[in-house]
């Protein structure tokens, strides 16, 4: 009966018969025999000839290649396999002494199982097109076949001939690209080329990455000096914390050069942390002071327990609290640390005398009364101190380090608030006893508490939402009198001083946030008299005589002023201006005032220059912006938004969806989308004179910088830096730009494109996508979320649907992974791009009209390019049948099944590659084998006195051809 669906082709597990060849490679002596044999031999291995792959465990099952690797014998390319044995020009009794596997070398067996190059490289690449990478005495070159040299070694590194004759290897730390001969090909890579990279085919993918580049505030460029990346900004004296190629941090100075040695597994900088960075080194943990100095000592472990203190550990259990230099503030005895508590800038050390508070900034810690704990509320920058929990307030700690405690009235303090900077004491029912300042004086006497007393009092908060900072010219409070009705009131000023008049009758804020003040300008004040309505400053003087109807906050600069049935406009100097008479107007700016003649809700905007005393705009506008610098965003009835000059023309063309101001030279404007378009809408720079600074750019943004200036980058890597004035100062392609404090970082992206055979162009490099290598003259390239096929000369020849595609190389066709919560898709496009084929689970690549399909962890089979299982498989691993046989895992270990899927070489390996020209290499644990296609083996590795073996078919032994002395070989001839 024929199978309905895969799931109907199932079998039990353990219910699968083994075919008789099983039986007859055990009679045989074959590969089961000998495996016992060699484990015998090699009880106690010292390295493994197989690793299950740690990285790029997707990418392998993508080209259906297993999750294991071998080791002691390397798969067979070009009937050669890499095998690790004693160097050939080292006595074997060295060889046995030396560690680890320093006294082996490099050399190949071929497809019988024989020696054909003997052990004399320190590295060597698999056989490509006839030759492959090998180093000696450090040099990099190129042999043959018979492993004599075709290139000579003269190269840093080396990587894989290509199908077109092109490598690239790297001489003094630069890459370049040669042919066969050993000669350079193409135009020589630019300065800024860190690495290249080949992929197989023709043309040849390639792969370049580039050395990160940093500009310092002058304008100068730095390359980073050995592969030196820097990773942020360290200390007050253009430091950075830095690593190098291999990982290791250090602080490099302004000029890029190293301060502090490359050295250390990790440094760190707490958050907002200005004073030590924490070093880990071999030697334990040390400090670096913030001008790259380092602090005697090392320590076991560390903590920051503030910005600037740290808790450190010493060898002997002891712990110091070390200050922002790194001086030792105090030495705890072991398990002491249990007296310490942490409250944000300070660290309480209670005992059973006085309590120590060690606080950021101060060398000598402030001595507090026993029984002391800190007020669990928030009042920073201020710390306030109770004797004991839930006890009396018995000191306040100011911002300055500053300790008030032993004012009388302390005691009878409840609550406290913190207002523009200064903390409000008051006792249980609400009474003020006194305002603290920042340097940790009581503002009020005893002479101005007694003249409040009575009055209500309305503290004025200032423009810092979080009440931390001090506005320095912002009273304490407005006073309001003490009746109903009557007079007396005033302010409280900054300094704790009153000002009150017996005719005042209330006073309120004039400069609120959005007052829009000239910087300097004092703070101004209404005050409402019977007289009528006037304006103070905190000071007490006049800025607007009594007599006013009514006169409002400022708003953008200008307060609107009501008298005698007239409405105009104020400006901090006093000066008024007359205003048209409307239904509503409002202050936008630099004297200009939007205002509208009708009721109507959705009535239009019209613009009036009080200054000049002119309409600018009759009504005609959906929205006005504010009005600076000459210039104000309108929106017109169409929803698009413009910018017009003090002449109402337009300085930017009613074009946009939205506008921002930057600052007085740059707008930041998004383009209109296109009706039903999910796409993210273009977005530009735009300067003052209309004309774009950054062409319109989907995905642009815009980040303020030092000085000024803006950053602007795209999702592709485009980036611009603009001056403050909107000059542009860098346009780099494909290049991200980052912040480093004053400096900047340029990370230019990869670029990929591709090679023709004699090292130039064939495709040009971009940076703005990822490429294939090219399978049978077809390539893919994505692009953003968009993945093209194309041909040899770049021309697209299908667009593939969304997701991310793949084309292993010999695959016919390229492929798509899809996992949706678990449920995985796989989609197979034609050379065209067109989707040929889909099933669920994940496949592989698709050669010889099959493909591996992993329907379920460790349940992996075949399908045909129809999407048919083909036999009963339900393997942990399974590769492509190549000369009619593919490894497969089953039970944990791989073994080999024909193309029905049965075995034929049992499963009792942890490795095992695909057969080429009639062989495989297969690895247990101690040893490694290359076997042919009946399971027997040509050549053993296995381990022996500290080294590796090489024995033959018949286990004779190949390699060495003697073992050392102490492990029964004979004694090496007198010379």
């Amino acid at each position: 009966m024929a199978c309905q669906g895969r799931d109907l082709c199932r079998q039990p597990a353990g219910s699968r018969k083994m075919k008789p060849l099983f039986g007859r490679v055990l009679r045989q002596g074959g590969v089961l025999t000998l495996l016992a044999l060699s484990q015998q031999v090699a009880a106690a291995a010292e390295t493994p000839c197989s690793s299950p792959v740690q990285e790029g465990a997707q990418a392998r099952a993508r080209a259906a290649l297993p999750q294991a690797i071998n080791l002691c014998i390397r798969d067979v390319h070009q009937g050669r396999a890499a095998v690790l044995l004693p160097a050939a020009d080292l006595p074997v009794d060295d060889v046995a002494l030396a560690p680890g596997l320093s006294g082996h070398r490099w050399g190949f067996l071929d497809s019988t199982g024989q020696l054909a190059i003997r052990p004399v490289f320190e590295a060597v690449s698999d056989y490509h097109y006839d030759l492959a990478a090998a180093r000696r005495q450090g040099k990099w070159g190129y042999i043959d076949l018979s492993g004599k040299w075709a290139i000579a070694p003269q190269f840093d590194s080396a990587a894989d001939f290509t199908q077109p004759g092109v490598a690239v290897v790297t001489r003094e730390g630069r890459p370049q690209l040669i042919n066969r001969r050993g000669e350079p090909v193409g135009q020589p890579f630019d300065d800024r080329v860190e690495s290249v990279a080949l992929q197989d085919g023709n043309p040849i993918h390639i792969r370049l990455t580039y050395h990160t580049v940093f500009l310092s505030p002058d304008g100068q460029r730095h390359n980073a000096r050995d592969q030196m990346e820097i990773v942020q900004p360290f200390g007050h004296e253009g430091l950075f914390i830095a690593r190098d190629a291999e990982n290791r941090y250090g602080i490099a100075d302004a000029g890029l050069a190293w301060r502090v040695a490359p050295q250390f597994s990790a440094i760190t900088v707490p958050p907002q942390g200005s004073g030590l960075a924490r070093a880990e080194g071999e030697n334990g943990i040390t400090f670096i002071r913030a001008d790259g100095s380092q602090v005697a000592g090392s320590y076991r472990a560390a903590e920051p327990l503030t910005r600037d203190i740290w808790q450190a550990t010493q060898a002997d259990g002891q712990v110091d609290l070390l200050d922002s230099r790194g001086a030792v503030m105090r030495t705890l005895p072991e398990g002491a640390v249990s007296a310490l508590s942490i409250h944000d800038r300070a660290v309480l050390e209670r005992g059973k005398g006085p309590v120590n508070l060690y606080l950021d900034g101060s060398a000598a810690p402030v001595t507090l009364p026993a029984g002391s704990v800190i007020d669990e509320h928030d009042t920073l920058p201020y710390l306030v101190t109770r004797a004991g929990p839930g006890g009396n307030i018995n000191g306040v700690i100011a911002p300055d380090g500053t300790l008030l405690g032993n004012a009388p009235w302390l005691a009878q303090a409840a609550t406290v608030e913190r207002v523009n900077g200064r903390l409000w004491l008051r006792d249980a029912r609400g009474k003020l006893l006194n305002v603290i300042g920042p340097q940790g004086k009581a503002l009020l006497s005893a002479r101005t508490l007694e003249a409040l007393a009575g009055h209500p009092l309305q503290p004025l908060y200032g423009n810092d939402l979080t009440q931390r900072t001090v506005q320095p010219e912002m009273p304490l409070a407005r006073i309001d009198p003490a009746e109903a009705g009557g007079g007396n009131a005033g302010l409280l000023r900054a300094d704790g001083s009153l000002l009150q008049q017996a005719s005042w009758l209330s006073v309120s804020l004039a400069d609120g946030a959005d007052a829009g003040a000239a910087g300097g300008a004092p703070l101004q004040f209404i005050v409402t008299t019977g007289d009528g309505m006037g304006l103070v400053d905190s000071q007490g003087q006049q800025r607007l005589p009594f007599g006013e109807d009514n006169i409002s906050a400022f708003v953008q600069g200008y307060a609107f002023v009501y008298r005698d049935g007239t409405l105009s406009a104020l400006d901090h100097q006093g000066k008024r201006y007359a205003l048209p008479d409307e239904i509503e107007i409002a202050s936008i700016g630099d004297g200009w005032f939007r205002f509208r003649d009708s009721a109507a809700q959705e009535a239009p905007w019209g613009i009036f220059d009080a200054v000049a005393q002119r309409v600018v705009a009759a009504p005609a506008y959906r929205q006005v912006g504010r009005y600076a610098d000459g210039q104000a965003e309108v929106q017109q009835p169409d929803g698009r938004w413009g910018v017009i000059t003090s002449q109402n023309s337009w300085a930017i063309a009613p074009e946009y969806a939205a506008l921002v101001r930057i600052n007085p030279a740059l707008w930041f404007a998004a383009l209109p989308a296109d009706a039903g378009s999910e796409t993210a809408a273009l977005r530009t720079l735009i300067g003052t004179d209309g004309k774009p600074r950054v062409p319109p750019t989907r995905g642009l943004t815009q980040t303020p910088f030092s000085g000024g200036r803006i950053l602007a980058g795209a999702p592709d890597g485009q980036s611009w830096l603009l001056s403050a004035d909107g000059r542009p100062e860098l346009n780099e392609q494909d290049t991200t730009i980052h912040a480093l404090g004053d400096w900047l970082k340029l990370s230019r992206l990869p670029q990929e494109g591709y090679l023709n055979a004699q090292g130039g162009w064939q495709i040009a490099a971009d940076g703005r996508g990822a490429g294939s290598a090219f399978v049978n003259g077809r390539a893919l390239r994505a692009q953003g979320q968009v993945t093209q096929v194309i041909d040899a000369q770049g021309s697209v020849v299908g667009t593939l649907p969304g997701g991310p595609w793949y084309w292993p190389a010999a695959s016919e066709m390229s492929f798509s992974i899809l996992d949706n919560g678990g449920q995985a898709t796989t989609r197979y496009a034609d050379t065209n791009g067109r989707v040929a084929l889909t099933v669920a689970g994940h496949g592989s690549r698709m050669s010889g009209g099959r493909a591996v399909l992993a329907a379920g962890p460790g349940d992996m089979g075949w399908i045909d390019a129809k999407g048919q299982p083909l036999g009963v498989l339900h393997y942990q691993d399974l590769g492509l049948p190549a000369e009619g046989l593919a490894f497969a895992r089953t039970g944990g270990r791989y073994g080999f099944v024909d193309a029905q899927g049965e075995f034929v070489i049992p499963p009792v390996f942890e490795a095992a590659s695909p057969f080429e020209g009639g062989v495989a290499i297969v690895s247990s644990a101690q040893d490694a084998m290359m076997i042919d296609a009946n399971g027997k083996p040509l050549a053993r590795v296995g381990q022996v006195c500290g080294m590796r073996v090489l024995y033959g078919r018949g286990s004779e032994r190949q390699w060495p051809q003697s073992l050392p002395v102490r492990c029964g070989g004979a004694p090496a001839a007198a010379p």
